[in-house]
């Protein structure tokens, strides 16, 4: 299992689902989402946090760029609207370009680096991508997963571990979630839980496994699996 050596600050990136089959939980995304961001903000400055939100009209949305986490916006219903298709892997492949050239950028600088968080949130299977494949997304992952990035994957409404499996994320990283108020609710309170502790071990300097993100347990997966 690979570890990573803390660095600082913590980049969460966070890739959304903005597809219209997240409509009948978008108020439910929209307060999970802000309480996470809120939490957060609680625990000091040495966090940044890029949020993407996706879909086949507009696959890669900028709402967040690096932004420090006391400056995060929350969402609302006139940012996050439901619409249109699923492009998860064009979404996953710029957001990880990105995510590569600012952490070049970072190195030509000579700045200090950033341990990074990768979250992937959807209701659903990829079906409308036009630049990356499936394969191409894996090799993505693995490459920055042996760099010691984290790569976690939230998906309802089909097998999250084989979904996140196969574009590279570990099997401990992925977890379901039911695609309603609950479920929901609870896919962002596991999701702040191990942000946090992820924060605590960097501010520590302690050792952490890169594919072992939800270290207090899943609750949203336990919750899938009983009512499912």
């Amino acid at each position: 299992m690979s570890t990573s050596t803390p660095t600082p600050n913590l980049h969460i990136y966070f890739v959304l689902d903005r597809s219209g089959s997240m409509q009948s939980i978008a108020d439910d995304v929209i307060g999970g989402f802000n309480a996470y961001v809120k939490k957060q903000q609680t625990e000091g400055a040495d966090a940044v946090m890029t949020v993407i939100q996706f879909d086949d009209d507009e696959p890669f949305e900028v709402l967040e760029d690096a932004t420090p986490i006391n400056e995060v916006k929350t969402l609302n219903s006139a940012v996050f609207t439901p619409r249109g298709m699923t492009p998860l892997f064009d979404a996953m492949g710029r957001t990880l370009n990105r995510a590569i050239s600012r952490e070049a950028q970072l190195v030509g600088a000579e700045k200090p680096a950033e341990s990074v968080v990768f979250v992937s949130f959807t209701d659903g299977a990829e079906n409308a991508s036009r630049e990356f494949t499936r394969e191409t997304v894996f090799n993505l992952v693995k490459g920055k997963e042996k760099d010691g990035w984290t790569f976690v994957y939230m998906g309802a409404n089909q097998d999250a571990y084989d979904s996140g499996g196969t574009m590279g994320v570990s099997a401990m990283n992925n977890s379901n979630f039911i695609a309603d108020k609950q479920g929901t609710s609870l896919a962002f309170e596991d999701l702040t839980k191990a942000t946090s502790t992820r924060r605590s071990k960097l501010r520590t300097g302690e050792v952490f496994s890169t594919q072992a993100f939800f270290e207090e347990g899943k609750t949203a997966d336990q919750d899938a699996s009983e009512r499912q």
